[in-house]
Formats: C-alpha cells, structure tokens, sequence
C-alpha cells in the first residue's frame, strides 16, 4: 500500500520579496524535508548576497565601486555565466534589455513616486551600454566611472533553476519553488496531477485571474502591476527604457511557461520591454505559451482559455 502524501512548506523573504518552498514527500521524510529547505535557503542567501547591487560586499557593488579604475578580477564561472545570458538577452531584445540602465531609476522613483528632472535623461543615457562592459579573460571591467551594473533581471529566475535542481539533488522530485511571482513546479501533486498555479489578478493581487496547470515547467510573470508609480494622475511603469529612458507602455502583466525559470523569466521580461506595439510578436517568435493582461485587464494569448 502506497504511503500517503506530506507536505513540508516554508516561507520567508529572500531578494526583497515573498518566497515560499513546498514539498511533497512521504511521512518519514519530514526532517530530511526541513534539512534540504534549510538548505535551499542558505543557497538564495547566498545568491542575494553575491549579487545584489545593494549588498556592499557583492560582486556587483565591487565591479560598480571600480569603475573607471580597475578591472575586477574575483569573477567566477558562476558570474561569467550569468553575464553570457545577459549579452545573448541584449542582443535578442535589439538592446532593450540592458543591465546598466539602472542608473535612470534616479529620475524615475518608485519608492518616492516623483520625476527627478526629465532634462537629466539626455546625460544619463550616454551612462547606459552594454558595449560599455569590458568582459575578458582577466576579469569585468567598467571603463567609464558613471555606469553601473544590475544583474537583477536574471539572478531570481536563475535562483528558482537552481533551487530546484538542488531539491531534486536531495532526493524531492515533487516539489513547487517561488520567488516572488516566479514559479517552477517539479513534478506532480498528491493526486500524480500537475500542480495548479494561480496567475495574480492585476486589480487584486491575492486571487487568481486564472490558474494554470504545471508539470516540470516554470512559470513567470512580468509587469508594472506590482512596481509602478502615479505622478499627477499618470501610472509609469518600473519598466524604463535603455534608448529613450522614458517608462514603456503597455500590458500589465506578461506571464510565460517555460523548461526553466531563466528562459521563461527573458521571454516575459523582454515582452514587457517592447511594450504594446511589438509584445505579441515577440511572444509568437518565442513559442512559449503565454498569457498577457492588457491595460483594461482582459485576457490575451494560449494560456487565457486554460
């Protein structure tokens, strides 16, 4: 006789949002459970504390302190290839995608909800280029002292792969890892079916606009529904882009399911860069399934009738 189904759930926040780790074993597994939780745990630590450009002593804070002095030579294969992700997603995206337009949140503020200046925008985009990191055998270099580096649009999704991988390494194959709106569902749940996850309603962010079914495969979402700003009566987006340095219009929302969280997590993101004129044709060269909730909160795409 088949040994019912536990589950061994934990939540906290890790990368400045919510996470949640669920895993479905049989009793006798409980502690070993807690144990690779734990673990997975120590291992986003890690991350965030690699990579965050708010850590001070992250890789990235040390690349961005030298710049336009020195090269950083404390650059692992771990890095180097997050770093060949982000050329490819340059390229891809036409140079919407670019981790050094960071530097143009300080006119556009989301925590304070003010512009700073829009006439500032002409010098801060001679600061963003990816052309403007010098990636070489000896280390990462930033030539010029005013440009900085952000790698927070691929270290979460990549932290999702990687949990799993590691869940599954200990030994659970069945298992959901979420961080903050990123989704990767290995395996089945306690009925052998694929997991059902929620897509956040946009107008009310704790209930679903729609489930969607997941077996081995990542879901991701990307949109302004979370992190935005109205000045004088007008929502921007966080999403900001890299050639005008203006706030992108268009959907709310950009959901994709993918083999991994890292792949899923570029197609969404770069949908959202694109804004309303070139989202969709992006999505269809892609081919991944996808969901997008428009301005007026409707529906669109293969995922919306699921």
């Amino acid at each position: 006789m088949t040994e019912p189904s536990s589950f061994t759930q934990q939540q906290f926040r890790v990368m400045g949002g919510p996470a949640s780790l669920t895993l479905r074993h049989i009793a006798p597994m409980r502690e070993r459970a807690e144990d690779a939780c734990n673990e997975v745990r120590a291992e986003l630590d890690r991350l965030e504390a690699k990579y965050s450009r708010y850590v001070e002593g992250s890789v990235i804070s040390e690349i961005n302190r030298n710049a336009g002095s020195g090269t950083v030579t404390t650059v692992d294969d771990e890095t180097r290839g997050l770093l060949h992700v982000c050329s490819r997603l340059h390229e891809q995206s036409d140079g919407l995608f670019d981790p050094t337009a960071g530097t143009l949140n300080t006119v556009w503020n989301l925590q304070s909800g003010q512009i700073d200046v829009p006439e500032r925008l002409p010098t801060l985009l001679n600061r963003i280029g990816w052309h403007k990191v010098n990636i070489s055998a000896d280390g990462v270099y930033l030539p010029e002292a005013t440009t900085s580096l952000d790698l927070g649009g691929v270290v979460k999704e990549y932290a999702v792969d990687l949990a799993v991988k590691l869940l599954r390494q200990r030994g659970f194959n069945d298992a959901i890892v979420e961080l903050a709106g990123d989704v990767f569902a290995s395996g089945t749940n306690d009925h052998d079916m694929p997991w059902r996850i929620g897509v956040a309603d946009p107008s009310q962010p704790d209930k679903p606009v729609t489930t969607i079914e997941l077996k081995d495969a990542a879901l991701t979402s990307s949109g302004s529904y979370q992190r935005f700003f109205t000045h004088k009566g007008v929502r921007y987006s966080h999403f900001l882009n890299p050639k005008t340095g203006y706030p992108v219009a268009g959907a709310i929302s950009v959901s994709v399911v993918g083999e991994n969280a890292l792949m899923a997590g570029a197609v969404a993101t770069i949908a959202c860069l694109k804004g309303s004129e070139s989202a969709k044709a992006w999505l269809l060269a892609a081919d991944l399934p996808w969901l997008i909730i428009n301005e007026f909160g409707q529906l669109e795409g293969p995922l919306a009738n699921r």
